[in-house]
């Protein structure tokens, strides 16, 4: 993500200043917001928060509970996406609501708060950890579906499973750069660039990195697959494990549609910012622009809900089973209410 150039520290503790990326919880709240926008504002926050904890663990619970029929290499990248979004999920409703906040004295603690906490370090990482999971992802489906032979031969489960744990070190590590730039003091933490010039570069390197070159894989990835699999249509040669594979293709690029609408936004005006251009962090464009960033740890699990088939069987039948043993235990409790209370009535 494009980070912030600081002139003075009075700008940085008047304008609310992002941290790790755009983050806005390194300095007090915007005073310039007013009580209902920002009662709205935590309301969104905890709406968004919630929904990605309690969607992305039913994913999880579903993937783990059933793994025999979500085994394939493709629902084991799936799971990690949702691992990596609960993750985030949870991080970010800690650091919206938990209000950590180093001394005002300089100290050891002091620097491992600043740098490690409120600058988000933790949660931005995973933010990249998902994007990179998301071209692994694409990749996958790209071999699987216009290389299918290949596929087989190279891309294994061990291949895999070497992969989600590298997208995890990559995502901690590409944000390595983050808490250097921290700079800590009287209790306020907040990122200072080195200089202008670097930061202006860092921006375009960050740009590129995070967002242009995987968008450019995504898409390519998907537009093969569209036109290989929309070849094999015409040729009428579908059948049930055809359409299994179309159906989590299709899936697959309704996430990654989601994921370009949340983040082009912030994205370019990150990109501006950082070569230059002037912007507020305490207007209604910097709120909205986040808000939808955050809501794409916690829509991917409604994508599944209502389109992916595989899931959506496995997930009505664990609901139904549910809903049934609670119906039938209600009605042995009735039972035997009923029973104990016909024997104690006198004759």
């Amino acid at each position: 993500m494009a980070s912030t150039d600081v002139s003075t520290t009075e700008t940085l503790v008047t304008e609310t200043i992002p941290t790790a990326n755009y983050s806005n919880s390194t300095v007090q709240s915007d005073v310039t917001l007013s009580t209902g926008w920002e009662i709205l504002l935590q309301l969104l926050y905890g709406l968004i928060g919630g929904s990605g904890i309690l969607g992305n663990g039913l994913v999880c619970f579903v993937f783990i509970t059933k793994r025999k029929s979500f085994s394939s290499i493709t629902n084991l990248l799936i799971l990690n996406q949702s691992l990596i979004d609960l993750g985030d999920s949870i991080l970010f409703l800690a650091i919206r609501f938990g209000h950590v906040a180093p001394s005002d004295d300089v100290t050891v603690w002091g620097e491992i708060v600043c740098r490690l906490w409120i600058s988000e370090y933790f949660m931005w990482s995973l933010f990249i950890a998902s994007t990179v999971n998301l071209v692994f992802v694409s990749l996958e489906r790209y071999l699987a579906i216009c290389h299918p032979v290949k596929h087989r031969n190279v891309f294994t489960k061990r291949l895999a499973k070497f992969g989600m744990t590298l997208v995890w070190i990559i995502g901690l590590t590409y944000q390595a750069y983050w808490p250097s730039i921290q700079y800590y003091a009287e209790g306020v933490c907040y990122p200072l660039w080195p200089s202008v010039v670097l930061q202006r570069i860092m921006g375009v390197v960050l740009f590129l990195c995070e967002f242009l070159i995987p968008l450019t894989i995504m898409t390519f990835s998907y537009v093969s697959i569209i036109l290989a699999l929309r070849g094999r249509s015409n040729g009428k040669t579908n059948n049930t494990f055809q359409q299994a594979k179309k159906n989590v293709t299709t899936t697959l690029c309704l996430v990654f549609m989601s994921y370009v609408i949340c983040w082009t936004p912030t994205e370019f005006t990150f990109l501006l910012f950082n070569l230059g251009r002037d912007y507020d962090f305490t207007s209604t464009t910097h709120k909205v622009v986040t808000v939808m960033v955050m809501c794409n740890m916690c829509v991917n699990p409604f994508i599944y809900a209502f389109k992916y088939d595989l899931f959506k069987k496995h997930a009505k039948r664990m609901f139904c089973r549910c809903c049934r043993d609670n119906k039938v235990e209600t009605e042995n409790s009735l039972a035997t209410v009923d029973a104990n209370v016909g024997s104690s009535h006198p004759q």
